[in-house]
C-alpha cells in the first residue's frame, strides 16, 4: 500500500456553541439526557453550521425499539429547533461516551478561546 497527502483544505473553527441540556424522562424517571452542539466553521469561505445532537441515556440494555424511541425524541427535538438535517447528525451514547465526548468539546473550546485571546 502507497499512502500519500492530499492537498490541505482550509477550515477554520469560528465558534462552538452548546445548548442547553434537555432532559428525556420516562414516565417520572430520568430516561436521558440530550446534548445539542453547534460548531460554526468555515468551507470556500461561506459560513457553514454542523448541528450534533447527542443523546446519553441511562440503560445500557436498550432493545432497538428503544433505541428508536429515542432517536425520535431527538428528532422531535430537532424540529421543535427547526434544525436542518443535511447539518445534522444525531449520536446515541452511553454515559461515559457522551461526557467524554463533552468534556473534549469543552477542552476545545478552552484550547480555540486560548489561541484566540490575545495576551497583553
Amino acid at each position: 500500500m502507497s499512502l500519500s497527502l492530499g492537498k490541505a483544505i482550509e477550515v477554520s473553527t469560528s465558534f462552538i456553541k452548546s445548548n442547553p441540556a434537555v432532559p428525556v424522562y420516562k414516565g417520572e424517571e430520568l430516561y436521558g439526557v440530550i446534548y445539542h452542539i453547534e460548531i460554526g466553521y468555515n468551507e470556500n469561505s461561506k459560513d457553514k453550521v454542523k448541528q450534533y445532537v447527542i443523546v446519553d441515556y441511562k440503560d445500557f440494555n436498550l432493545s432497538n425499539n428503544e433505541k428508536e424511541e429515542l432517536v425520535d425524541i431527538a428528532k422531535t427535538y430537532c424540529n421543535e429547533k427547526n434544525i436542518d438535517e443535511k447539518d445534522l447528525q444525531i449520536e446515541l451514547l452511553d454515559n461515559e461516551e457522551a461526557e467524554n465526548f463533552i468534556e473534549k468539546v469543552f477542552n476545545n473550546m478552552k484550547v480555540i478561546k486560548g489561541l484566540i485571546t490575545k495576551k497583553d
